[in-house]
């Protein structure tokens, strides 16, 4: 059993030493390439492929002012918790990125002196025969984010999940909690009809099921970490 605490400000960002404020916008960042409405502002998240140099993104201690703290999900499962992003972190990173760094399977990190292990959700590797209506395999994305499978947790409105994107979906309640607008997060497994596919969430709802190339950098494909610890 799985049950949703709430949410919980912890830790923060940094790029170069200077901490980074949570994105208030944080969807896709080029809307040249795609862009989900007539009259939406680009997103304002960071973008890894400015500086692909994971010695200069840090995750850190909480910082004193809370306009700088993440926002994470909690869940807790026994002795186990698991703290999930609000939104993406980073965009313009591919999963090789990523892995590279071992963001994707597991990195040990420490914030405010707790061990976590810092990782991607699951996310399933194939889609139901609708893919707004998540993965076929149990998966903590659906689980979690999608709140299918956590006591308590929110859940999305059927309009959440039909198209096209319009300022409904990014006014959504469950948005405001799990910013899946516009904003695909990798996750952990490869899909399971491509050698170089990596599965991705969100975007077009708070449970889509999208296939991306590994090494990719895209304007609107980043990393949403998880923190899992034993307490």
């Amino acid at each position: 059993m799985i049950d949703y605490i709430g949410t919980r400000q912890l830790g923060g960002l940094s790029h170069a030493r200077q901490m980074l404020a949570p994105a208030t916008r944080p969807w896709i960042t080029d809307l040249s390439a795609l862009c989900p409405y007539k009259g939406l502002q680009p997103g304002n998240l960071p973008e890894f492929e400015r500086d692909p140099d994971w010695n200069n993104w840090t995750l850190t201690d909480t910082p004193p002012d809370p306009s700088l703290r993440l926002n994470w999900h909690v869940f807790q499962q026994a002795r186990t918790q698991y703290l999930v992003a609000d939104r993406m972190l980073l965009t313009r990173v591919s999963w090789q990125d990523l892995d590279n760094a071992g963001y994707v399977f597991g990195k040990s990190v420490s914030v405010d002196g707790q061990q976590y292990i810092c990782r991607l959700l699951t996310g399933g590797n194939a889609p139901c025969d609708d893919p707004y209506q998540g993965a076929t395999v149990a998966n903590e994305w659906d689980a979690l984010v999608g709140g299918a499978g956590a006591v308590n947790a929110p859940r999305p409105k059927p309009n959440d999940n039909i198209e096209p994107l319009t300022p409904d979906h990014l006014n959504s309640p469950h948005n405001k909690l799990w910013n899946w607008f516009g904003a695909v997060s990798w996750t952990a497994e490869p899909v399971a009809s491509r050698a170089d596919g990596r599965v991705c969430r969100g975007y077009h709802g708070p449970t889509y099921f999208y296939v991306n190339t590994v090494d990719h950098r895209h304007e609107d494909i980043g990393w949403r970490p998880m923190l899992e610890a034993i307490l």
